[in-house]
């Protein structure tokens, strides 16, 4: 019985020096972080030009306990090998060994940019201009993202198609620009006027019926089967009337604006015509996804695992060949309208003036919203219950009277949704695009939902901005080349699966799956 306490104990031991060996690993990253941030404020002028000394004493402190802190992580490896080695039943101590090397890493790392910093001394400007490139790629990133998280969820594969159909909401958002500009006799403006004249009585229409009363009586059908009463059947009768009056209002509204307020105007009839486009991306997206899922993904739902695999792979080149053969090589253009044309310079202090392309705040905006509108929807709504039931277990989900195969047909087209904004916000920020467009941002995507944690909403969220700024902020830092920003990517992929497999938030999969 001793013997077996002792065994135990020991063990417990060993799990003991796993989990602190990661905690050692996070906090030296996090000194190593604090040194590069560091001297990035202080060169560029941020903490005052020039710089006060004690701030370069601050900045030499970092890295002293930075170097003090990997040689004592060095003798406790030392002593932690040393004590496994006389224990009788073998222990491996490859977790213990990665983590410190990941301190290692960071300690050389930081050491770089230091040195890369310190030597080029960029302004605020250089900076804060690829702090904003960053950030627009990572809301490209994590909507993109969010797709596959989504599917891996439930489905436990990769739809390595998921680009594609990112670069095809970007065709469907392009000819539905080119239909408005067609429209307005080469105007975008006159077309957009056109399209708000039917697209805002709608919009207003729709919001005059009961939303709430019509969802939850219907939901109450679908379930319980209540009967029709009168205040419900009054309900019905008054929808006709409802939606006639919302129409005339939206339509009255947007006649006064072009008479009594044109700049407003202007603004509407171009929002108007710019959601248009983003809706004809989105269901595009959707659209395809949906045929993707009951094609290419339905028959295969108790194949093995590596079979769906194979078969997104071949779905990716299909579509990739089906866009080649039907659109051809060539590259397409977006034109932005005047409205979300230009940049903001906003001022820093009195070092410097960092250019905002409007396109890109918008894209930060809109990929926050719809992560949040997202996030929600899966926490608290009935649909989103189903969702994330069917990620625990599709077997006892369908047994609780959850129809399986609908909830995974909204999740590729919620996903779908997210990739084709994202791919109609990246046609107008980039302003062009080919067939193969989608193919890189797709497995960067991939990539960020790895790095946040495969299944995990919010993991993907930071995955992707992560991601982003890691590639535009990296080439700098470093001192090489901006073409390499893709190996900055992928290699932060590779450097996440050895020191932390499971992501930065790690993963959320059912035990079943695990």
């Amino acid at each position: 019985m001793a013997q077996v306490t002792q065994a135990r104990w020991q063990n417990r031991l060993d799990l003991d020096y796993d989990r602190l060996s990661g905690k050692y690993f996070g906090i030296g990253a996090l000194i190593a972080s604090a040194r590069m941030l560091w001297v990035i404020a202080r060169t560029s002028g941020l903490l005052g030009s020039p710089p006060s000394p004690a701030l370069s004493d601050i900045e030499t402190g970092l890295g002293v306990l930075l170097w003090i802190y990997a040689g004592l992580g060095l003798i406790a490896l030392v002593g932690i090998l040393a004590g496994r080695a006389q224990q009788e039943q073998y222990i491996s101590s490859g977790r213990v060994i990665i983590n410190y090397a990941g301190v290692i890493f960071f300690l050389l790392l930081s050491t770089r940019v230091q040195t890369v910093v310190q030597a080029q001394a960029f302004p605020i400007t250089v900076w804060g201009l690829q702090l904003t490139n960053g950030l627009v790629l990572g809301g490209v990133y994590a909507l993109v993202a969010l797709g596959y998280t989504l599917v891996y969820g439930i489905l436990f594969m990769i739809n390595f198609a998921h680009g594609e159909v990112l670069v095809l909401g970007t065709f469907g958002g392009y000819f539905a620009f080119t239909y408005l500009v067609d429209l307005g006799g080469g105007m975008f403006e006159v077309g957009a006027a056109q399209v708000a004249g039917v697209l805002l009585p709608l919009i207003m229409a729709i919001l005059f019926l009961p939303l709430e009363l019509l969802v939850s009586r219907g939901g109450r059908e679908r379930t319980s089967g209540a009967q029709v009463s009168s205040t419900w059947l009054l309900t019905l009768s008054t929808l006709p009337v409802r939606f006639l009056v919302g129409a005339l209002v939206g339509f009255g509204l947007l006649q006064a604006l072009g008479a009594f307020a044109p700049q407003i105007y202007r603004v509407v009839i171009t929002v108007m015509g710019l959601l248009f486009i983003v809706a004809a991306g989105m269901l595009t997206s959707m659209l395809v996804a949906i045929g993707l899922e009951r094609v290419a993904y339905r028959p295969l739902r108790h194949a093995p695992r590596l079979t769906p695999l194979i078969s997104a792979i071949g779905a990716s080149f299909f579509l990739q060949q089906t866009m080649l053969n039907i659109f051809g090589p060539g590259q397409r253009f977006y034109v932005r309208p005047p409205l979300i044309d230009g940049t903001w310079n906003i001022p820093v202090a009195d070092i410097g003036v960092i250019p905002v392309t409007k396109t890109g705040v918008i894209i930060v905006i809109v990929s926050i919203v719809l992560m949040v509108l997202l996030y929600t929807f899966v926490q608290r709504s009935k649909t989103g219950r189903a969702m994330r039931s069917v990620a625990e277990d599709k077997d006892t989900a369908a047994l609780m009277g959850v129809d399986v195969d609908q909830v995974i047909v909204v999740t590729f087209a919620i996903g779908a949704l997210l990739a084709g904004a994202a791919g109609v916000m990246m046609g107008f920020h980039n302003l062009s695009f080919n067939f193969r467009t989608g193919f890189i941002p797709g497995l960067k995507a991939f990539t960020a939902a790895v790095l946040g944690g495969i299944g995990n909403i919010p993991g993907a969220m930071f995955g992707g901005f992560f991601l982003g700024l890691v590639e535009a902020l990296g080439p700098t830092m470093l001192g090489i080349p901006t073409e390499y920003k893709d190996v900055i990517a992928f290699s932060l992929l590779v450097l996440v699966l050895i020191f932390r497999p499971t992501g930065i938030f790690g993963e959320v999969l059912s035990e079943k799956k695990v």
